[in-house]
């Protein structure tokens, strides 16, 4: 794990591959904590706040006053992908400001459904960033307060009552089923009318619960799951672009251009840097 600290805040960088039951430890440390495991699956146990399930895309904000030590356990095989960002108790409200502080300490550490879109993508961006010395502490930096600002003002609007009416226990299940064919029919997946069909719902339904669930709508869930894999393969070694961007569901002419505006950073490159 790479730790660049900075201006009162610290960024916690992890890319790594892990083994189903796997078992490590480690202490969160005293701070403010905004993050997201984007990707992976894994159990993560501390005396606190008891045991939580973290898979792709969960996020967390929480305050944390003394040292915890924190039980971690990998439940699939794969890559883990993580971004975290702690600030530093004293230093906090001049770095963010009392209001947007207050959001993060009255929250638990209880996994988000999904990190807000574009805070998602700036994670990926400081994953892929390939600056080095004072350049790099300053770009994590800028996009860590950046990815802060998307995070609280995603909490802001659900605190304002600017979200659907809640799902129902059964609307939920569905969703999930949904997201699950999505995800095993990434290359080629149903239409929403068609998806909608398959577990029992309408597609106006589907549509909008999907969004509230989920955080985005059902093609922006394709979408960024597509250009996903496709860095999960370049990344595990695989040199043809236009075979990757196929087996993703691109055209080879347009998967380059999705890409770099998703991770900050071309196929060719990632693919050369793996090399």
């Amino acid at each position: 794990m790479e730790v660049i600290s900075s201006c009162g805040l610290s960024v916690f960088l992890e890319t790594s591959p892990a083994r189903r039951h796997a078992v490590w430890e480690s202490v969160t440390a005293p701070g403010h904590w905004i993050g997201t495991l984007l990707e992976g699956d894994l159990s993560v146990k501390q005396a606190r706040f008891g045991e939580r399930r973290w898979r792709d895309g969960g996020a967390t904000m929480f305050s944390c006053r003394e040292p915890t030590p924190t039980h971690h356990m990998a439940m699939k095989d794969g890559r883990i992908s993580a971004v975290f960002i702690q600030l530093d108790a004293d230093a906090a409200e001049p770095v963010i400001g009392g209001e947007a502080l207050s959001f993060i300490t009255r929250s638990g550490p209880e996994p988000m459904q999904v990190l807000p879109e574009l805070a998602r993508t700036i994670a990926w961006q400081m994953l892929g960033c390939r600056m080095t010395g004072a350049g790099r502490r300053l770009y994590m930096t800028g996009k860590a307060l950046e990815m802060i600002a998307h995070v609280v003002s995603a909490a802001d609007t659900q605190g304002n009552g600017h979200q659907n009416a809640a799902l129902s226990t059964r609307d939920i299940a569905r969703l999930h089923e949904a997201r699950d064919i999505l995800l095993a029919e990434l290359s080629h997946p149903p239409s929403v009318p068609e998806l909608a069909r398959r577990v029992g719902t309408n597609a106006k339904k589907l549509g909008s619960g999907f969004q509230e669930l989920f955080g985005t709508t059902v093609y922006g869930f394709v979408k960024q799951n597509r250009l996903d894999v496709a860095r999960i393969l370049l990344e595990g070694g695989e040199t043809s672009i236009s075979h990757v961007a196929r087996q993703v569901g691109y055209q080879p002419q347009h998967f380059a251009t999705e890409f770099r505006r998703r991770f900050g950073l071309s196929p060719t490159q990632l693919a050369g840097g793996r090399r």
